[in-house]
């Protein structure tokens, strides 16, 4: 069985995309299962529920982390998880093809003690970041593998646009960190995945996903000014958020190394945002 978890918040028309690409590419049994947080509940009021859908719908507003982390308890407690069962973990602004994602199904076939993800294209045609790789944490560098020749990439922290795994990993990483809000629930789930488990997460380069980003949150390529900028460091919606950075990293190597960490990335992005605005 497959098991494809997303979370929404509103954005009723690209959850009915995504869920019309997953009918063309999907020719097996599978169940979607939708976390919808929202306050007054418009997935779980908009979208017809079936043998294949399912919307959970919160109390409260659980953001990113607690969205997935009710999916997956829903989905270990209530649907007898095997471990050759498939688990997506998705977002509703992509939209992935037949060819894509019979890609990663054979290869979560041929080994499932990995995790893997498929390229990713923005709605202009650009390819974007679908994960990372640490080349350095100080001075905190990373790789983002592109345009690559290799069947796949290993990568540490990857994006949860379509992570596609075994029942037999998820059972193993289980949840995200809970200190976690928005941002860094997917990097800490593949970095988790990696450091405690010895479960590597790929990029595969024959598997390719279609993002529509008009609407995202506080990203470094739509911040404008200095001001943008000072407020991303402290919004629950932008990446760039010191505190969850911190805790992002806390988990895995302690305090010292995590200030240090998060510092670094800090200052990375200052100083990128500064060299945009001299080149532009």
């Amino acid at each position: 069985m497959i098991y494809i978890l997303v979370p929404t918040f509103a954005r009723i028309n690209e959850t009915k995309r995504f869920l019309l690409s997953l009918n063309k590419s999907i020719n097996q049994d599978y169940l979607t299962i939708i976390v919808d947080d929202h306050p007054e509940k418009i997935t779980l009021k908009n979208i017809k529920q079936s043998s294949s859908l399912k919307v959970i719908s919160s109390e409260k507003e659980l953001w990113w982390v607690g969205c997935m982390n009710l999916g997956i308890k829903v989905l270990l407690n209530d649907y007898h998880l095997n471990e050759e069962d498939i688990v997506v973990f998705a977002n509703n602004d992509i939209e992935i093809d037949k060819i894509s994602f019979n890609n990663l199904l054979s290869h979560i076939k041929e080994n499932n003690n990995q995790i893997v993800h498929p390229r990713t294209f923005d709605q202009n045609g650009l390819e974007v970041s679908s994960g990372a790789k640490i080349y350095s944490y100080f001075p905190y560098i990373t790789i983002h593998p592109k345009k690559f020749f290799e069947e796949k990439k290993l990568i540490d922290m990857g994006t949860a646009r379509f992570l596609m795994m075994s029942g037999a990993v998820l059972k193993k990483v289980r949840n995200i960190n809970n200190n976690l809000i928005q941002y860094g629930g997917d990097n800490d789930f593949t970095l988790n995945a990696k450091l405690s488990h010895k479960i590597n997460t790929y990029i595969l380069r024959d598997a390719k996903c279609l993002l529509d980003n008009t609407q995202t949150g506080i990203k470094n390529y739509n911040i404008k000014t200095i001001r943008e900028l000072y407020r991303s460091f402290f919004s629950v919606k932008s990446p760039n958020n010191i505190k969850f950075r911190y805790r992002l990293f806390k988990k895995f190597y302690g305090r010292i190394a995590a200030f240090f960490i998060t510092t670094s990335m800090t200052l990375n992005t200052i100083v990128k945002f500064m060299f945009s605005k001299l080149v532009t």
